[in-house]
């Protein structure tokens, strides 16, 4: 990518992926280097083939890319409940807790981790995410709480609260 194309790619594009990184590590600061260095990894690698693709192919270099600092910054300590009344994650959680989270993101399929993020991350209900996603309620549901499931686990065995 040369430069002229990341710095179109950074003008169209950086406030909706700092926003991103804002959402993952609680913190404007956290999120602006956070942002640059997406960035940075987006100039490194392959854009995506298909132009519509472009704003979530660089969502899950943020995203990645927030959840690797978390995971360096994560502290030993747990703190607090993560998981809401319906047993889904909470992402505005302590550093731990997200990281864990990002974990989780990692292990689970790559619909399924979309699905999580656009319900988690971007507050879409379902009935919005098969508007924007097509894939149907059905669908919708069960990878939720496939995702909830796996979260509980990995919490569960890292000494958190049910």
């Amino acid at each position: 990518m040369t430069n002229e194309e990341l710095t179109q790619l950074y003008e169209r594009y950086a406030q909706l992926v700092h926003r991103r990184c804002q959402r993952l590590l609680g913190s404007a600061a956290d999120a602006d280097d956070a942002m640059h260095d997406v960035f940075l990894r987006a100039q490194r690698s392959a854009p995506p083939r298909t132009a519509g693709s472009t704003l979530v192919w660089l969502y899950r270099i943020a995203t990645h890319c927030c959840f690797d600092r978390l995971r360096s910054g994560a502290r030993a300590a747990r703190h607090q409940r993560t998981l809401d009344d319906a047993g889904a994650p909470v992402l505005n959680a302590d550093a731990d807790q997200r990281a864990l989270v990002g974990m989780v993101l990692r292990k689970v399929d790559a619909v399924t981790c979309e699905l999580a993020l656009l319900h988690h991350l971007d507050g879409l209900t379902q009935e919005e995410i098969a508007l924007e996603s097509g894939y149907s309620r059905r669908t919708i549901v069960t990878r939720l709480q496939r995702f909830a499931e796996e979260f509980k686990t990995r919490w569960t065995e890292a000494g958190g609260a049910s």
